[in-house]
C-alpha cells in the first residue's frame, strides 16, 4: 500500500507540525519497502491536485491511503482529489478546530482514536457516502442560506492580511456573523425552487442544511438523524420567522432538537435540486460560495474510510443525544 500524508500546517503550532513529521517518519523505522510521502498544503484546494496527481503516478493495481492530517478543509480537498480513483482510500487525523465528519460518525471518544497515526496505516477501511454537488464532492454537509452567507461572510475575515488575528476569535466571529446574517432580509426570505427526489418542495427558506453526518461547527448537531453509511442524506429546511424566534430556536437546532419548532421540516432523500433568481449562498464542508442553481445528490458507499480497530459508527438521534447529555450531567462532567 502507498501512504500520502496531506498536512494543513495552519491547523497546529510549529512544535506539533513537527511531531507529526516525526510520527509519520516512525510509522515506518525498520520497513525494508515503504511507499510514503507528506504533502503540505500551502493554500485552500491546493492539495486537491496533488492528491489528484500522486495517485495518477501509482499502478492502478496498488491501493492508496490518503491521510488528510487536519480538520474539514483538508478532508475536502484530499476528498476531491481521489474520489475518481478506485484504489484510493481516505482516512483523518483531526486536527483541526471542529472535525466534523469524524466527530459526527464516531463521536468524541472515537475521535481521539484517529490520532494514532501508526494504528491508521494499518487499519481496516469500511465504506462512506458522500455527496456530489456540481463539479465538487462534499462529505460532511453542503448548507444554503443562512449557514452559507455566515462561512461566506467569516472565511472572508479568516482570509484577510489580519488573518491570524481573527482565527484567535473565531468562535467570536462565527457568533456575529450569525446575528448579521438573520439581520439580512434577502437571506432571511429568499425563494428556491426546490425538488425533493423530484417532489416539487419550493419556497421561502432561510436555510437548507443537507447533512451525510449529523455535526456542525465543533460542538453543534443539527440533524442527529444523519449516518454517513445509510446511503441516503438528510435535509433540513428552514422557514422564514421571527428573527427573534429563529434566534431562539438556534439552540435547540443546533443540540439535535430541531423537532421543537414547526418551522425546521426534514426530509430523508437522495437527490435535491436547487435554484433561485437570487445568488445563493452555499457552503460545503466549509468551503463557502456562490451560485444560481446546483443539484445535490448521494453517491453510496462510493469512498474508502479507514477506522481505527474498536471505533463504530455512533448514534446521535434525538433520544440518543438526550440520554447521553442527562448520563453526563449525572456524572458531574
Amino acid at each position: 500500500m502507498n501512504h500520502l500524508f496531506v498536512i494543513n500546517p495552519h491547523s497546529f503550532g510549529s512544535d506539533g507540525f513537527d511531531h507529526v513529521l516525526e510520527e509519520i517518519d516512525g510509522c515506518f523505522d525498520g520497513c525494508i519497502h515503504s511507499d510514503y510521502m507528506v504533502y503540505v498544503s500551502r493554500y485552500s484546494r491546493d492539495a486537491v491536485a496533488a492528491v489528484h496527481n500522486y495517485i495518477s503516478s501509482v499502478s492502478q493495481e496498488d491501493k492508496v491511503r490518503v491521510y488528510a492530517i487536519g480538520g474539514d478543509g483538508i478532508l475536502f480537498d484530499c476528498l476531491n482529489g481521489m474520489v475518481d480513483f478506485p484504489n484510493a482510500e481516505l482516512t483523518n487525523v483531526p486536527y483541526g478546530k471542529a472535525n466534523d465528519f469524524v466527530r459526527g460518525c464516531f463521536g468524541d471518544d472515537g475521535k481521539k482514536q484517529f490520532f494514532d497515526i501508526k494504528s491508521l496505516t494499518t487499519a481496516s477501511s469500511f465504506p462512506v457516502d458522500i455527496m456530489r454537488c456540481g463539479a465538487n464532492y462534499a462529505i460532511n454537509e453542503t448548507v444554503f442560506g443562512m449557514a452559507g452567507q455566515t462561512c461566506l461572510m467569516a472565511n472572508k475575515l479568516f482570509r484577510s492580511k489580519y488573518s491570524d488575528f481573527f482565527r484567535r476569535f473565531a468562535s467570536m466571529i462565527y457568533f456575529i456573523c450569525t446575528v448579521l446574517t438573520i439581520l439580512n432580509k434577502e437571506v432571511m426570505n429568499q425563494h428556491y425552487d426546490v425538488y425533493v427526489d423530484k417532489e416539487d418542495f419550493s419556497g421561502c427558506y432561510f436555510g437548507i442544511h443537507i447533512s451525510n453526518s449529523p455535526c456542525n461547527g465543533g460542538t453543534f448537531i443539527p440533524n442527529p438523524y444523519a449516518q454517513a453509511n445509510d446511503g441516503i442524506f438528510n435535509a433540513l429546511f428552514a422557514k422564514p420567522d421571527k428573527k427573534l424566534t429563529i434566534f431562539k430556536s438556534l439552540s435547540d437546532l443546533y443540540s439535535g432538537n430541531f423537532e421543537k419548532h414547526k418551522f425546521y421540516i426534514e426530509k430523508r432523500c437522495k437527490k435535491i435540486e436547487i435554484k433561485s433568481d437570487l445568488p445563493i449562498r452555499m457552503e460545503m464542508d466549509g468551503e463557502a460560495l456562490y451560485t444560481g442553481e446546483t443539484t445535490v445528490e448521494i453517491i453510496p458507499g462510493h469512498i474508502k474510510f479507514a477506522i481505527p480497530e474498536g471505533v463504530e459508527f455512533v448514534d446521535y438521534s434525538s433520544i440518543a443525544y438526550s440520554q447521553k447529555h442527562h448520563r453526563d450531567l449525572s456524572n458531574g462532567n
